[in-house]
């Protein structure tokens, strides 16, 4: 089977990344309406609730203007300067123009703003601890630096700063980190939390809530990864396929973070309605860990002058 062609790669992926967008415009949606009707104005906005908003918000100016340049250019190709098939893979391929370049940095930009969010997410999990998440921080560092040199390359002339042999490995090597960064954030969250709940579950009202939270948040992020993963694959495989993938990313990692946001919050609502219908049956708590009532069966035996006894069993609820 042959290569896909530039052009039939870039009408593919425009496709799809537009419908990608439009899940990410309806999750976008309902984390505005969350956190923005005055429905929820009596739940708690902390200064993690602002960042993770912020973002979000980000995101979606980011994944907008990725789809408006793709569009762009498939305009400017097919329509404004009309060309053959042949020019337009020519036309797709060359890495110089503005806009190509313009739309790589927005993507770049977009995935290091999802590793943040990620990596945030892992330190609050981790008590603030700068050890767990010194590694994904360094692999972090490592891709902007990449990304600034790849923007850098295509700017001026991929050919005057090293091979064109080299500027693929160097894509590749991003793209490797990339993937690993997205599994090793996402596995010290899950780990985190499995911990958590096996040492407290005995305690904890709701035995099965942390493992729930646990699995949303594999869920949330399952699609990014494996994405992450087969264009990790087809780059290494030099495949026309790679462009389908790529493009993708952008919304991906923007459906990624306002699902996760979404199902915490939703979480944390379903909470706050039951606190407030247990208002009137308050329950004991170590520190701000909720424990479960405790019913104790007590059998009382009474014995009277005659010698007969009398066994009254009564049990009460703690």
């Amino acid at each position: 089977m042959g290569q896909i062609s530039l052009a039939k790669a870039s009408l593919i992926s425009t496709y799809f990344e537009g419908l990608v967008y439009g899940l990410f415009l309806s999750l976008f949606g309902v984390t505005l309406y969350l956190y923005l009707n005055p429905i929820y104005k009596n739940q708690r906005q902390d200064n993690h609730t602002l960042v993770m908003t912020g973002i979000s918000a980000i995101m979606f100016f980011i994944a907008t203007f990725h789809l408006a340049i793709n569009f762009y250019r498939l305009l400017d190709g097919y329509v404004d300067k009309g060309l053959t098939p042949f020019e337009i893979s020519e036309y797709l391929g060359n890495l110089r123009p503005w806009h190509y370049i313009l739309k790589d940095i927005l993507m770049g930009i977009q995935q290091h703003l999802g590793s943040a969010a990620a990596i945030y997410r892992t330190w609050v999990l981790w008590n603030y601890n700068w050890k767990v998440v010194a590694f994904p921080i360094v692999l972090l560092t490592f891709n902007i630096i990449v990304s600034a040199v790849i923007s850098a390359a295509m700017a001026t002339n991929v050919g005057s700063i090293f091979s064109v042999t080299v500027f693929y490995r160097v894509v590749q090597a991003y793209n490797a980190v990339a993937f690993t960064l997205s599994v090793i954030t996402v596995g010290l969250m899950s780990y985190r939390i499995w911990t958590t709940h096996r040492k407290v579950a005995h305690s904890l009202v709701g035995e099965g809530k942390l493992l729930s939270i646990m699995w949303f948040l594999i869920e949330s992020a399952a699609l990014q990864i494996i994405t992450e993963f087969i264009l990790f694959v087809t780059t290494f495989a030099f495949d026309n396929a790679q462009f389908i993938v790529l493009e993708l990313i952008t919304p991906l990692v923007g459906i990624t973070f306002n699902s996760i946001t979404v199902r915490i919050k939703l979480q944390s609502l379903k909470e706050a309605g039951t606190q407030t219908q247990d208002v009137n049956n308050p329950v004991q708590t170590i520190g701000s860990i909720p424990l479960r009532h405790i019913k104790i069966n007590i059998t009382k035996e009474v014995e009277n002058d005659v010698g007969d006894s009398k066994r009254t069993p009564e049990s009460s609820t703690y």
